[in-house]
Order: structure tokens, then C-alpha cells, then sequence
């Protein structure tokens, strides 16, 4: 009997965690749907707690707070988007505006997928008004992982600028993350606001940007550097 129960002992810490882990992901999913129609003000932990039938320090006991909720759904689903979305920003025969109006039109899409505009303005305000706190700093990572990921697409094309001159990828992808900032932003405050509306304003920025920093058979003719 002993060596069953040796035999069978080390089972019991993986059906833990998969139950641990699908408790999390009911706690996550019952907050965002109460985040979207009654807003994360108005929602107490006691509702997430009644949302997925536990105890409220059940939910405590796996975020310690709205915030740390909020945080593991944009962290946790912005990353998942950026890599599954990784092989989806090169398009053969698309200019160079229209791939990077693409990429910025998907990851505002992802985002509203992730959590619906109101949470998203409640996080953008959060870290105006607390920027010291974990959810601002949790929140600028994830800005700062955008810039990664549309630098690392810069770099993987063979960019020629009117200039002439070299261009850091990095600052080619936070101007071009600064463009569309302000987009997001009337997207988000904007209910009415469509992700086709959203493409039109990007595209309208982008456009002229692009014309002005790249040549002109770079911009027409983006191409991908050969790989080695």
C-alpha cells in the first residue's frame, strides 16, 4: 500500500494546478464581463467572488486586488495576442503604410478583444492618476513590449529613408506607436467609433509619415531583407 501511495503521490500537485489554473481563468473571465457592464468601479471583489460561486477571499487569495485582476488580463492576453499575431504583419504587395496601418488596426483589435473600451479607459486614466503604482507600470510594459514588436518587424524589411541615412528601428517604431497613441485613445473614449473608422484615421497618418521619412520605392515596394 506504501508504494501505491508513493507511486500515485506525484499526480496530485498537477490536478492542483490545473484546477488552480482554471479557477484563475473563471475569475478572470467573470471579472471582465462585470468590468464591461457595470464598470471596475462599481464591481467589488465580493461580485467577481458571486460571479464564479466562491468565496470572496477565494479571489483575494489569487490577486489581492481589482487591479491585480485587471493586470493579469492585459498582460496575460496582450501577450498571448502579440505572438499569435506575430506572422500575420508582412502582406505581399501591401505598401509600406498599409502593413504598419495593419499591424497598429490588429493590435487595436486584440485589445478590445481582450477587454472591452471601458476597462481600457479606466487602465489609461489609472496610469495618469498613479503612475507609480503596479498597474501603471504593468501597463507601460505593455506599451513598451508594442514598440518591441513593430521595431522587430521594421527590422526584419530593407528600409531606405530620404535622408539616406540608417534608422534605429526602435525610434521608427515608437514615432510610429506615438501616431497611433492618440488614435487608440478616440477609439477607446469614443463608444460610436468603429475598427474600420480607427483604420481610416491611422491610414490618413500614416500615409503622409511614411512618405515623408522613406523613399519613394521604399514606401510603394516595401521588401523584406533576405534571409541568411
Amino acid at each position: 500500500m506504501s508504494e501505491l501511495s508513493t507511486i500515485q503521490a506525484p499526480a496530485e500537485p498537477g490536478l492542483r494546478d490545473r484546477k488552480k489554473a482554471r479557477r484563475r481563468d473563471e475569475i478572470i473571465a467573470a471579472a471582465k464581463d462585470l468590468f464591461a457592464r457595470q464598470g471596475i468601479d462599481a464591481t467589488t471583489m465580493a461580485d467577481i467572488a458571486a460571479a464564479v460561486e466562491i468565496s470572496t477571499p477565494t479571489v483575494f487569495n489569487y490577486f489581492g486586488s481589482k487591479d491585480g485582476i485587471l493586470i493579469a488580463m492585459i498582460t496575460e492576453g496582450t501577450m498571448e495576442a502579440r505572438e499569435e499575431d506575430r506572422a500575420l504583419h508582412w502582406r505581399e504587395g501591401v505598401d509600406l503604410a498599409g502593413l504598419i496601418t495593419g499591424l497598429f488596426v490588429r493590435v487595436s483589435s486584440r485589445t478590445l478583444e481582450i477587454a472591452g473600451k471601458r476597462v481600457w479607459r479606466y487602465a489609461e486614466a489609472a496610469a495618469i492618476r498613479h503612475p507609480d503604482a503596479n498597474l501603471s507600470r504593468q501597463y507601460a510594459a505593455v506599451s513598451a513590449a508594442l514598440i518591441d514588436v513593430v521595431a522587430e518587424f521594421l527590422a526584419e524589411m530593407s528600409l531606405t529613408t530620404r535622408a539616406g541615412s540608417d534608422t534605429s528601428p526602435a525610434l521608427l517604431a515608437a514615432v510610429f506607436h506615438d501616431v497611433w497613441m492618440p488614435c487608440f485613445i478616440r477609439l477607446i473614449t469614443d463608444e460610436t467609433e468603429t475598427l474600420a473608422e480607427h483604420e481610416v484615421a491611422l491610414r490618413s497618418r500614416f500615409e503622409p509619415l511614411v512618405a515623408l521619412i522613406f523613399t519613394e520605392d521604399c514606401a510603394e515596394h516595401p521588401r523584406r531583407k533576405a534571409v541568411k
